[in-house]
């Protein structure tokens, strides 16, 4: 058995893991701020050379092209508009990290990105149903919620068999088993990494609560739950999900508090479904990020 690594030490090792997001909290803040143009959003996506070739590239796919092509990123931003930029650079920079090949958690290559992109998609879908919280932000939210997990996959990785072995023996939620053996689990490893970022606090409690959003502050708690729900409809056709998914708590009294109903997640799903296919698609013919 291993002796687990302190959970700074985690968080340290996964300053090694490629294309780390740290360029989001800059990007977000100028894609939400109604007074920045388009010059702006480019400035900063001109730091990222990865970024700025995939932007143009999108715009001149098959799904965007009208026949005329992009040549210059500022030409792409105006063709691809505010809404499509944010969904697509956002998901491209947390997208190539969450790419990452790593061991544990029973992923094939991939599947990480494919699940948070389909968490993503949820939070924003059932954002606009439900009117509480803005859909823009429930998107990056959900893409953004699992990151904790990646970091504990990349550093603990010949910790995870006794990890299984204790879920099994308990019957508990993976996340609990993470706890009982390490003294933290990938909510606390995601939580710490996003505020080293400097991730706005919104960001940090989903990801830190989303298992449990009725412990999560009561300012953010809707923003949380819908994520929380969102886990749940992205399981329900399970794109991406690791041997950890299935263990996943549901907390139905903070999904009661947002109202959401059976019937409403029934109403949601294959809009998900619709979605994440569009969008996994459109990165797939570009040859982005997913497999």
């Amino acid at each position: 058995m291993s002796a687990p690594l302190p959970l700074q030490m985690v968080c340290e090792m996964a300053r090694n893991i490629p294309c780390s997001p740290t360029i989001l909290p800059q990007l977000m803040k100028v894609l939400n701020d109604p007074n920045s143009g388009m010059a702006d959003v480019e400035k900063i996506i001109n730091r990222d050379p990865g970024l700025a070739s995939s932007t143009l590239s999108l715009a001149n796919s098959a799904y965007f092209t009208g026949g005329m092509k992009c040549e210059t990123l500022r030409d792409a931003l105006t063709r691809l508009g505010r809404k499509e930029v944010y969904r697509y650079t956002v998901s491209s920079v947390a997208g190539r990290w969450l790419n990452q090949e790593v061991s544990g958690y029973g992923w094939q290559p991939g599947d990480l990105s494919r699940h948070s992109v389909s968490v993503g998609l949820a939070s924003e879908i059932l954002a606009r149903r439900m009117g509480k919280v803005d859909p823009d932000l429930a998107f990056t939210a959900g893409l953004l919620h699992d990151v904790g997990k990646l970091a504990l996959a990349y550093s603990c990785a010949d910790m995870f068999e006794d990890i299984r072995k204790l879920q099994a023996e308990e019957g508990c939620p993976w996340r609990m088993a993470e706890k009982e053996y390490l003294g933290y689990d990938h909510t606390d490893v995601g939580g710490t990494l996003l505020m080293n970022w400097s991730y706005p606090t919104s960001l940090v409690e989903v990801v830190v609560y989303y298992p449990r959003p009725s412990n999560a502050a009561v300012e953010f708690r809707p923003l949380v739950a819908t994520v929380h729900a969102a886990k749940h409809l992205a399981l329900a056709f399970g794109l991406g999900v690791g041997e950890e998914g299935f263990t996943t708590e549901l907390d139905e009294p903070a999904l009661k508090d947002l109202g959401i109903t059976q019937d409403i997640a029934e109403e949601c799903l294959p809009l998900v479904l619709v979605e994440s296919e569009k969008m996994l698609g459109a990165c797939l013919t570009i040859g982005k990020w997913t497999l």
